[in-house]
This record gives C-alpha cells, structure tokens and sequence, in this order.
C-alpha cells in the first residue's frame, strides 16, 4: 500500500526516483563549487538544473544569478564601496562574461517580481549594483546613479533590514548630490572666467579709444601749432621789410643834403656846378616829399590789436 501512494506520488510530480537522486546531486556540486569560487562550474550545474530538471526553487535561482553576476568579473567595475556577493573566482573570457552578465540581469528581475520578500530585496540591490557598474570607469554617470538609487530604494521597500541596499543607497544619494555640487560649481567657475574675459576685452577696447583719441588730439594740436606758426610768419615778414626800408633812405638823404649844403669850398673840391648841386637838392625834396606821403598813407591802416605798438 505504501508502495502505491509514493508512485501516485512521484507520476504527480512527475519527477521520477533516479531524477531526485541526480538533482540533489547537482544541487551539493554546484553549491560547492559556488561556495570555492569556481562560477563556470556552479553556473552549468545550477543551469542543468533549471534547464533540464525544470528547477525553480529561489534559493536555487538567487546562487544561480549570483554566479553569473560573480562570474562576469565584477570586482573589476568600478564599485566604489557598493556592497554585493564578493568574487574571488578567475576572470571569464569576453563572450562569456557578456553572456553571465545577461544570465544575472534575467534571473535577478525574475526573483525581484515574484519571490519572497527577503529574496526581491536582494535580487533589487543586486540590480542596483549592476546598473551603477554599466558606467565605465572611473566614475558613474548621472543617468546610470539615478537608475541604481531607485533599485536600491525598491530593496529597501521590499525589506527594510537589508543593510546592503541600506548602505548602497546612501552612498549613490551622496554621490548625486556632490555630483549636482560639482556641476554648480564647474558652472560658477566658467561664468566668472567668461565675466573676467568680457572685461579683458573691454579693459582693451576701451584703452585702444583712449589712444586713439589722444593720438587725434595730438596730431590736432601740432596741425593748429604749424598753422599759427605759418600764419605769424606771413605777417612778420611785410613788417620787417616796411622797417628796414626807411632806415637806410634817410640817412642816405642826410649825407647827401649835408655835402650838398657844403661850403663852395668843399663843392669845388666835389668838382659838382652849383647848377647841378640844386638840381640834385630839389630831386631829394621831392623824393623827400614822395616818402613822407607813403608813410601817411600807411598810417591810416587800423593796427593789429594781438601785435605791440612799435
């Protein structure tokens, strides 16, 4: 009888008794080598297991995407302090690391969406992790930060004593605001140094006008200088002429009255005839008489008032 009703049982399930066997086998061996750090092996027994066997329990789910995740050489990212399942197993190949990296995402949101709550709160800080490495290094962007803080929260909502997420999520929320600290920053600094180039430029244009306004001055004050400077020299010269010229004519005209008016003596020894000496007097009244005119004309021209009497 008990016989009967362990085989109904087993055709129920549909998981015959050497299938057990090798299931639990598969469980430990791939459970050991998780636990040694060999991932290659625990991710092909653990795969066997779900692939082929149909296994789903979530704890077998949670090793499965947790070596996957170690696999793909995550210790290489750039976690800076975010806490997870510690690797210390050899590094995977490209392709390989590519193809764990999407075993552990799938598996992962799989457990996130339909687990028991301890297991989605793992399962969504280990989201979180993957979303803060999908930066390269040396430092996470925005966009990949905001992503992990909103994972690490869902694990928190789903379980408020996952202290990992606790510590994640505070860490990326530090990280946001010196990033929004630092941009600020970066943004005041390029403004004063474009406010500082506005004044440079200027700073320079305003000094080349003031040079060139000096330079105008300049040039106008020497054109004005050499004007006057023509102009003086223009009504000097007449004046001059006018001065020199009645100087010598009548001290010419005295000397000869003067021998004109001589004693007969003094003309005999001259050899002049006292017809030619009146002859000559009455030329020199005349030219006498000629001269004082012109200088009456002259005088009845209005003086200059910028130029002395004499």
């Amino acid at each position: 009888m008990k016989w009967i009703a362990v085989t109904v049982l087993l055709l129920v399930t549909g998981v015959l008794p050497n299938n057990i066997a090798r299931i639990n086998r598969l469980k430990s061996e791939a459970q050991r080598s998780y636990m040694a750090g060999d991932y290659r092996t625990a991710i092909e027994k653990y795969g066997i297991l779900i692939d082929s066997f149909q296994v789903n329990e979530q704890e077998v789910l949670m090793n499965y995407a947790n070596a996957a995740f170690l696999g793909t050489g995550s210790n290489d990212s750039p976690t800076e302090g975010i806490e997870g399942p510690e690797n210390t197993g050899p590094a995977p190949t490209g392709t390989q690391s590519d193809l764990y990296q999407k075993i552990a995402q799938s598996t992962y949101t799989t457990l996130a969406q339909n687990a028991t709550a301890d297991l989605q709160s793992k399962a969504f800080n280990q989201l979180g992790v993957i979303a803060y490495q999908s930066t390269p290094a040396p430092k996470p962007g925005k966009s990949a930060l905001l992503q992990a803080q909103g994972l690490f929260k869902a694990a928190l909502k789903a379980d408020q004593n996952n202290q990992q997420a606790r510590f994640n999520y505070e860490l990326v929320t530090k990280m946001l605001d010196q990033q929004e600290q630092d941009q600020e920053q970066e943004q005041k600094q390029e403004q004063n140094k474009e406010q500082e180039q506005e004044q440079e430029q200027n700073q320079e244009q305003k000094q080349e006008q003031e040079q060139k306004q000096e330079q105008s001055g300049e040039d106008q004050n020497q054109q004005q200088e050499g004007q006057q400077e023509d102009a003086e020299q223009q009504e000097g010269e007449p004046q001059e002429s006018e001065q020199q010229q009645p100087e010598e004519q009548p001290g010419e005209e005295q000397s000869q009255e003067q021998q004109l008016n001589a004693s007969p003596e003094k003309m005999e020894e001259l050899k002049i005839s006292e017809e030619k000496a009146r002859m000559i007097l009455e030329a020199m009244k005349n030219s006498e008489v000629q001269y004082i005119q012109q200088n009456q004309k002259k005088a009845t021209k209005r003086p200059d008032s910028n130029k002395p009497d004499w």
